[in-house]
Parts: C-alpha cells; sequence; structure tokens
C-alpha cells in the first residue's frame, strides 16, 4: 500500500483537527469580530469587543482564526494584530502594531511620533481591525494606577478619527478597562467570557466522541488497527480532547513515516509517549495489558475541564 504524502499527511491532521466545533462564546466572539471588520463599508464607526478567561481557553486561537479570516477576505492590511507580553506599555504596543504594518521607523520614536504614524498608517491603508492579544500585561499586578488606566484609555481615544475596531484578548483583569471608564464601555458594547472546557465522561459519549475520529481516518484512506481502541485512548489522555487529537494526529506522522496507510498500536505508542504527561493520563495505555487499562481509567479522576459545560455534544462536533 503507498505511503501518505506529507501533503495527505497534513489534511488529514487538519480534518482530525477540525472535528471540534468551537464552543459557546468562542463561536459567538468570531463571528461578532467578522462583522466588525464590515462596519467601514456601512459607513459606521468603528467599535470593539473583549474576550477574556484563563488560560488555555481559546483566546489566542481566537484570534489568530479572525486574523487569518480578516485577511482572507478584506487584505493583507485590514487586520493587524500583536500579542502583548511582560511588562508592555502602551507605547510598546504602539510600536509593535507599525511593525506588523512593516514600518521601518517604528522602534526609533517617541510615543507622540508613534501615534501621529500609527493614525496616519492605518487610515492609509483603510486596516479595519486591530487585534491586541494578551492585553493583560499593559495592567501589571491586575491593580493598575489611575495614570496607568488614563494612558490606555487615550491610547484608545486617539485611534477614534481612524474608525478602525478593535478585539481586545486577554485574562480576567482586562475587565478592569470595561469598568474604568464609560467611554470604553461605549466603545466595547460587548465582552466574551471563553470559560474551560469539560469533556465527556460517560463511556457511550466517549467512544462516539472517539468513533468521530476513526471515521475521519477512514475517510481519509487510513486505518486503526488497535484492540480496545476507545478504552486506551480514554486512559492515555483522562477524556481529554486536546491530548486525543495531539496522539492521534502524531501517530498518523509516526505511521506515514513507516510508510503504512494502517496505524498501529506502536504507532500510538510512540506518540502517547511523547504526548502524554503521567499526571493527566497514562503514557503507556497503547502498550499494557487492557485490565491495567481499565484499572487506570477506574481509579483515576481528571481534573482536566475541556468541553462545553451543560452542552449537548453537537456544539462539540460536526455531524
Amino acid at each position: 500500500m503507498a505511503k501518505l504524502s506529507n501533503n495527505e499527511v497534513k489534511s488529514l491532521n487538519q480534518a482530525i483537527h477540525g472535528r471540534c466545533i468551537p464552543h459557546g462564546n468562542f463561536k459567538k466572539a468570531f463571528e461578532r469580530s467578522m462583522e466588525l471588520m464590515e462596519l467601514r463599508d456601512m459607513g459606521m464607526p468603528g467599535s470593539g469587543i473583549i474576550v477574556y478567561g484563563n488560560s488555555g481557553v481559546g483566546k489566542t486561537t481566537l484570534t489568530k482564526a479572525v486574523l487569518k479570516q480578516g485577511i482572507k477576505m478584506y487584505g493583507e492590511d485590514s487586520v493587524i494584530r500583536t500579542q502583548l507580553t511582560t511588562g508592555s506599555t502602551v507605547k510598546g504596543m504602539f510600536t509593535e502594531l507599525l511593525v506588523g504594518f512593516g514600518d521601518p521607523l517604528a522602534k526609533q520614536s517617541n510615543t507622540k511620533d508613534l501615534e501621529r504614524r500609527l493614525v496616519s498608517t492605518i487610515s492609509e491603508r483603510e486596516c479595519r481591525l486591530i487585534i491586541i492579544d494578551e492585553v493583560q500585561h499593559l495592567i501589571p499586578g491586575g491593580n493598575p494606577s489611575k495614570k496607568t488606566i488614563d494612558n490606555i484609555l487615550n491610547a484608545f481615544k486617539i485611534l477614534d478619527e481612524t474608525g478602525v475596531s478593535f478585539l481586545l484578548s486577554g485574562m480576567d483583569t482586562v475587565m478592569l478597562l470595561w469598568n474604568a471608564d464609560p467611554q470604553i464601555r461605549s466603545r466595547f458594547q460587548t465582552h466574551y467570557y471563553l470559560s474551560h472546557f469539560v469533556y465527556p465522561k460517560d463511556r457511550s459519549s466517549w467512544r462516539a466522541v472517539v468513533r468521530k475520529y476513526i471515521n475521519t481516518i477512514e475517510e481519509h484512506g487510513m486505518e486503526i488497527d488497535c484492540d480496545e481502541f476507545e478504552d486506551r485512548c480514554h486512559a492515555a489522555t483522562g477524556g481529554s480532547m486536546r491530548p486525543l487529537v495531539q496522539v492521534l494526529t502524531k501517530a498518523i506522522v509516526e505511521a506515514s513515516r513507516a510508510g503504512s496507510k494502517t496505524i498501529t498500536a506502536e504507532h500510538f505508542h510512540k506518540a502517547a509517549i511523547i504526548q502524554i504527561d503521567s499526571q493527566d493520563g497514562l503514557p503507556t495505555a497503547f502498550d499494557v495489558s487492557l485490565e491495567k487499562v481499565r484499572q487506570f481509567s477506574r481509579y483515576s479522576e481528571t481534573s482536566r475541564e475541556l468541553a462545553p459545560i451543560a452542552r449537548g455534544m453537537g456544539e462539540i462536533f460536526a455531524t
């Protein structure tokens, strides 16, 4: 049987990753972000949203998805994204945005010059949306001074004349901006809280989840040869979707490198050893007896929260 090409492997892994539908507010925030980019076409003033939540809930994934789709629909300069780091300032934020636009003098100017050039660049290039990820870094310690808040508020007021919209993303502390000034609330009319996910813990629901992935793999011309596959997947990942996807995609790569379109327990074992942390699952689940797998699943409780709370499986997977 012919070995899968790199393009086929990539296509299959993307299909596996794509089986998981954005949950709850992720989808709403994405759709609202796309709406913000249409405001310029309707002669409406810029607007904004704030997306917040704990680490690992999909905030950065959301901003990258909006960036990719925005560029695809409206062009390279239509949306610009920057991700702040510890110690970031308003001046640093302006600098990074200009760097994103390719400004050669972005790192050689004072704050006033940066403001002036940023406003000019946004207007000339008809930028529709500015995405600023990890905004909490502008609020050190989560207890900002009035001067810090004023500087941040003024930064958005400076850009009012451009008509550009904003997507701000960060930890819970970004909501301090929402509460700091009525003008912020009037501009960022909407905020979305991205919560952690909780995956199905009952056996039948988990089997349905894994079966979706098995079907996707088979649709792409590969097959799985592994006894009690669903149970071993559950033990390996503790019932968490992200590790499951990582194991599946890594195993596909392992099989392809071996020149096989059959993914064996050995391929899954190699993948799990690399991808799974022993605190969150059983890395050897594909290389031990089924009794040990069942015993591990019976006595190991996972605190991982990874799927929509109180939502049906239809929200998680495409039908």
